[in-house]
């Protein structure tokens, strides 16, 4: 069975007064969109953690409905912070011809992603939380938070040359 997102109870509990689970209350209502805000966060920082499996737990095996549109452009980003990681560009073929054995599995329908693709993801949506931990108190509003959000983000997207 393939791996799972993947989201600390931490990173539930520090975002539980923002997150408002109904479709009728934008701009946060899924754990996936808490995800992808730390996925973003971490993939532009360039943090990752392991996020330690007795502390965290799946939450979905597939990318929801809502994200579904920017699956690639994730997966993309993900491909681009790997090569980056590695010092590898496009242009080092081989090189980066194993990284995209490594982390893409044309033949997974839910996330394009291998266990290890997979594990990644889940490493850079939690160094991301642990990013925003450092740079903001516990949000309280959603607006507030992401005002400051967006703040952070391009600060490190103009600090990312990749971005």
């Amino acid at each position: 069975m393939a791996k799972s997102f993947r989201m600390r109870h931490e990173a539930r509990e520090w975002f539980s007064k923002i997150k408002k689970p109904t479709k009728d209350t934008p701009p946060i209502n899924t754990d996936f969109d808490l995800y992808y805000l730390c996925l973003m966060m971490g993939l532009a920082s360039k943090n990752k953690s392991t996020p330690d499996p007795s502390h965290s737990a799946d939450f979905v095996d597939r990318f929801v409905k809502q994200h579904e549109r920017q699956q690639n452009l994730i997966i993309g980003l993900l491909i681009q912070a790997e090569l980056s990681d590695k010092s590898l560009t496009l242009d080092d073929k081989n090189q980066a011809k194993k990284i995209l054995k490594d982390l893409i599995d044309p033949t997974n329908r839910f996330t394009s992603l291998t266990d290890d693709g997979m594990d990644k993801m889940n490493a850079y949506a939690s160094g991301g939380f642990d990013y925003l931990q450092s740079k903001m108190p516990k949000p309280y509003f959603a607006e507030d938070f992401l005002i400051r959000y967006v703040e952070i983000l391009k600060t490190e997207m103009d600090n990312n040359h990749n971005w």
